[in-house]
């Protein structure tokens, strides 16, 4: 029998492995040397960027920290409107106190609260003093030049101061006082009353009644 040969002559596994590993390491070089033209630079750890190398807004000079919104607390006072007195919902800075009440009240209506046509019974802020309160009362101290108030107006002053006081948790009754000494205010009823005086006498003058 005839035994064919090949022709064909194939190189040895080990010759083809160093082949191959040395073409696979040009190709790393050649790589490498290609990075490096292209201006790519390499570091071993990353580099913190100086602040002033960052764009505005992300600085940390520039970043800042909002102020915390002030939560301001309702209160009610009253004005007058149409000789009847009216509620009308104010804010104030905590903590809320029955001075920073008065004071709100004294301060007069808004410019939203005029168009609304409230007005105050009390002209001058300058003729109510101060406020105290001991033992659920609240005294009012007033300037004499509160009695200049015309009277058809004295009764509505008094009622605004009233019940806007009285409005506040703990006061149950008001007095006034001028030099110490207490004076007789006017009521709904047409009298006087030289003592302290309550929210039941002057509610009645709300609109519309509470």
């Amino acid at each position: 029998m005839t035994t064919w040969r090949t022709s064909g002559h194939r190189a040895p596994l080990r010759a083809r492995s160093r082949s191959i590993g040395g073409a696979l390491a040009v190709a790393l070089l050649v790589a490498t040397a290609t990075a490096g033209g292209c201006g790519v630079p390499l570091e071993s750890s990353p580099n913190q960027l100086p602040e002033d190398a960052l764009p505005e807004g992300l600085r940390p000079s520039d970043s800042t920290v909002p102020d915390a919104p002030s939560e301001q607390e309702p209160i009610d006072v009253w004005y007058v409107g149409d000789d009847r007195l009216v509620s009308t919902r104010h804010r104030i800075d905590p903590p809320t106190t029955p001075q920073k009440t008065l004071d709100e009240l004294l301060s007069g209506p808004t410019e939203a609260e005029q168009n609304r046509a409230l007005r105050t019974a009390i002209p001058d802020a300058a003729a109510v003093v101060e406020v105290s309160v001991a033992r659920g009362v609240a005294t009012v101290t007033l300037t004499p030049a509160f009695s200049e108030i015309p009277a058809a107006d004295q009764v509505l002053a008094v009622g605004q101061i009233v019940l806007t006081l009285t409005d506040q948790r703990g006061i149950g009754r008001v007095r006034f006082v001028v030099d110490d000494a207490s004076i007789a205010v006017p009521v709904p009823s047409g009298e006087t009353s030289g003592d302290s005086v309550s929210r039941d006498e002057f509610i009645e003058l709300a609109d519309p009644p509470a």
